[in-house]
């Protein structure tokens, strides 16, 4: 039995596609709120089938693992909302819900008939999260972007790579880290949004480009070159500060242990561990391992490819030098520490392996409660329980194609 959890009660709309938007409602759903997934026959959620991050397939239940992954916990229903039927059963979904969570391009709500005003009108109290890429305000904001161009017009692109020319490096389609920030620091503005709603008693819209997240997320360096003109560089897997830094190969067949010296203490454990000499030639001191890391990493190099990984990080994490084995899928998943912590986490009667919450609650954890919904599989269940419709109501719009179920 699913105990009462902290967002139970709450009921939320969820027209987020992909990650962004997809997966702020999946955390709100893991907490317990009602989020009902609203997508149509005409536009379904391009990550149902995602083949680029499942391999070129999809699994058994029919959703791509990017799509299980975002869409746990949630109800499907298929409006068709180009339609005036369908826009309008949306719009009595407004009138019980909390919040309603979209992460299209700027306008596109407007042109459907649903925007804030229309969402405002229909519920004077609904929280609106607008996860749009560039925001509502200024000349870019109707551009459409994806994380890579987000990480490039965020600023943090410019910072990552091995400098050297060679080109800027971004996190890829399997991280994509602009939509993970923003999907784990989104729920945080819906929960504040509430808090004012209540407050006032008035509807709240939350505007929150994704771009803004990303330019936060590298803000220090902002702020450095507002007060000093000095402008943060690839680094590849190099400090500023500390040496030597750096990724390593161990003796297993692509197997790398990752490495940061943060002091001299640290260094001369790193030493005694690797068996290397210590103090010589002045490498006590952390400008001269700045100025010879080079030189340093072939010898560290030399050193790691003859023990393991995890033997390395053992020994090394022992003597206070943060060190860890980098670490496979298959890897992670066996950890005993991510076990420990209740990562990965499962669904009753269903094969796929979900990743973990965002936080835990120990007095309200988080509960996955069902897996990712098929296309419409609880249009006649939500709309007859939420709205009243009988099944002859229903059968005429499933008609009309403003609804879709099966049977």
């Amino acid at each position: 039995m699913i105990r009462t959890r902290a967002l139970s009660g709450l009921r939320v709309l969820d027209l987020g596609i992909i990650t962004a938007g997809a997966a702020t409602s999946q955390v709100l759903a893991d907490f317990g709120a009602d989020v009902i997934k609203v997508e149509s026959t005409t536009y379904v959620d391009p990550f149902r089938n995602w083949a680029q991050i499942a391999g070129g397939k999809t699994s058994g239940t029919s959703v791509s693992p990017p799509f299980a992954s975002a869409n746990r916990g949630k109800r499907s229903v298929a409006i068709d909302l180009k339609t005036e039927a369908g826009k309008q059963i949306f719009l009595d979904l407004v009138t019980k819900s909390d919040v309603v969570v979209e992460n299209f391009r700027r306008g596109v709500l407007e042109r459907l008939g649903i925007g804030f005003e229309a969402l405002q009108t229909a519920n004077p109290r609904i929280v609106l999260l607008s996860l749009s890429s560039q925001g509502s305000a200024g000349p870019e904001a109707k551009y459409a972007s994806f994380g890579s161009t987000l990480e490039a017009l965020g600023g943090v692109m410019a910072m990552t790579g091995y400098g050297d020319g060679t080109p800027p490096v971004w996190t890829g389609n399997n991280v994509n880290y602009p939509d993970q920030l923003v999907s784990v620091s989104s729920p945080g503005l819906v929960l504040a949004a509430l808090r004012a709603r209540n407050a006032t008693g008035r509807a709240v819209h939350v505007d929150a480009p994704q771009r803004e997240a990303v330019t936060a997320g590298v803000g220090d360096t902002l702020v450095e070159y507002s007060m000093t003109g000095a402008v943060a560089a690839p680094r590849g897997n190099r400090h500023d500060r500390f040496a030597p830094q750096g990724v390593y190969p161990a003796s297993g067949a692509d197997d790398w242990i990752a490495i940061s010296v943060q002091d001299d203490l640290q260094w001369k454990s790193l030493c005694l561990v690797l068996g290397l000499p210590s103090d010589s030639d002045g490498l006590g001191n952390v400008d001269e391992r700045h100025r010879r890391h080079d030189e340093i990493d072939e010898d560290i190099t030399a050193a790691t490819r003859a023990h393991s990984a995890q033997y390395l990080a053992e020994e090394l994490q022992h003597y206070g030098v943060p060190a860890s084995a980098v670490l496979r899928p298959r890897e992670v998943l066996d950890h005993p520490q991510l076990r420990a912590l209740g990562f990965p986490v499962v669904v009753p009667d269903d094969e796929i392996v979900q990743r973990g919450f965002v936080a835990r609650l120990h007095s309200m954890p988080g509960v996955v409660s069902r897996r990712a919904p098929r296309l419409g599989e609880h249009t006649r269940e939500v709309l007859s329980e939420l709205l009243g419709l009988d099944d002859e109501r229903l059968s005429e719009l499933r008609a009309a194609a403003a609804i879709h179920y099966s049977g």
